[in-house]
């Protein structure tokens, strides 16, 4: 393992000449970064929105944080939709100008120097000193397509990509038609209409608050023939003036009622305003009366046991024996709980380990872990490829040991971001 500062290296991913190109580690953070070594000076101090910038100078090497989760564009060929073809290109073409406004220029724009995540995008490398192979507007188009694969001729900004890439449409004017989220369709159809008959203009809104009534006109035609009037119109009535309001209380006092009549009286009223009414006489059954008896004493003697708890007393009981349940349901949940284990206790933090290539085995050996774990440090851990249990969260010092090949040391955060870690056997 090599180490420049805090920072520890990992593999080589490529080289630029003399420059390599390390992935590696912040031993401190974990966070994840590209060493560029050799280089001398300090490092560019420019912060440009979506690319990689400089964290400093370390020895002889130029350090690039990378945001946890990004991978390069070139390890999702094929795979890449149209929604973040877009979004992606729309951060390119915003970087690109702002590079060019001060000066800068990439020169080997590629897949593997493109990181992704999500809809962001960033570009690595920029202010590296090294000679430039291809026009960034170009090299941009082809990564682009390269990343797409079938899905680029439908993707409905493709035309003016290819169009910044022969120069037939600069920089500012491809990144300004990106920003109009319109397809190429929606465009040709208004540029059909614009070429067809002028079509009437639409009606004003109205203004907030009015109806406005299209098509009626304001005054109604008169018709052909009207029949003559066969009687004069009455006279208007003469409007008689409303009386004043009067202030009457809310609730006015409710005058004396008189008793209600009796019965006779009202049918004999009834019978003078509606004329006479014949009324049959009901028969009468003496055994049909409906008779209430009212009895003073009840039918038989309510005799309480003796020692039996009264109405007070039943309650009192209800209620403690209502505490006891509660009481012993809190101590029951309490008993449960301390029982149980908690979450990821029982097998710890799983993180999936791969060998590549698939055929390959190694041991994983633990070398330093954080101060709550219990795990024995100094030996073999695990067989993999497989999931390896942790059993607290943290940064692990672990080492692969694998036939035939040095021994390799590295740092892992658990649980990792990704959720599984690639072991890769080779030079």
């Amino acid at each position: 393992m090599n180490h420049i500062g805090p920072y520890l290296l990992n593999r080589i991913r490529a080289r630029e000449g003399a420059i390599e190109i390390w992935e590696g580690q912040d031993t401190v953070t974990g966070t994840p970064v590209l060493v560029y070594r050799p280089l001398e000076g300090a490092a560019p101090s420019f912060r440009i929105q979506g690319t990689l910038n400089w964290q400093g100078r370390e020895d002889d090497a130029w350090i690039a944080e990378l945001p946890f989760g990004a991978v390069p564009l070139a390890q999702l060929r094929g795979e890449v939709s149209p929604h973040e073809l877009t979004a992606w290109t729309r951060r390119l073409l915003g970087a690109l100008l702002e590079m060019k406004a001060l000066g800068l220029e990439h020169g080997r724009l590629d897949t593997e120097r493109l990181w992704v995540k999500g809809d962001e995008v960033w570009i690595e490398g920029v202010g590296l000193p090294v000679p430039a192979r291809a026009a960034d507007e170009a090299a941009l188009v082809e990564a682009l397509r390269e990343a797409a694969g079938d899905t680029w001729p439908g993707w409905p900004f493709h035309r003016v990509m290819e169009r910044l890439a022969e120069g037939a449409v600069d920089l500012r004017e491809a990144a300004e038609y990106l920003a109009d989220p319109r397809s190429l369709s929606e465009l040709e159809a208004l540029a059909e209409d614009a070429d067809g008959p002028a079509a009437a203009p639409p009606p004003e809104p109205p203004a907030t608050g009015t109806v406005r009534v299209l098509g009626r006109p304001e005054n109604p035609p008169a018709p052909a023939e009207e029949a003559p009037p066969s009687e004069p119109a009455p006279p208007p009535e003469p409007e008689v003036p409303e009386p004043p309001p009067q202030k009457a209380p809310l609730f006015p006092p409710e005058p004396d009622r008189a008793p209600p009549p009796p019965p006779e009286a009202a049918a004999s009223a009834d019978g003078e305003a509606e004329g006479p009414v014949h009324v049959e006489p009901r028969p009468t059954d003496p055994s049909r009366v409906v008779r209430i008896d009212e009895v003073s004493e009840p039918a038989f003697e309510v005799i309480e046991p003796r020692g039996a708890a009264s109405g007070g007393d039943r309650r009192w009981l209800l209620r403690g024996g209502a505490l006891v349940l509660v009481v012993l349901l809190a101590l029951a949940v309490v008993w449960w709980k301390g029982r149980t284990p908690a979450p990821g206790a029982a097998e710890g933090y799983a993180v999936e380990f791969r060998v590549e290539p698939p055929e390959g085995r190694a041991e994983l050996v633990l070398l330093d872990a954080p101060e709550a774990s219990q795990l024995v440090r100094g030996r073999v851990l695990a067989i993999i490829p497989g999931k390896v249990y942790f059993d607290v969260p943290g940064v692990y010092r672990i080492q692969i040991r694998a036939e035939g090949y040095l021994p390799q040391e590295k740092l892992l955060n658990v649980p990792p971001s990704t959720g599984s870690v690639t072991v890769r056997l080779g030079p």
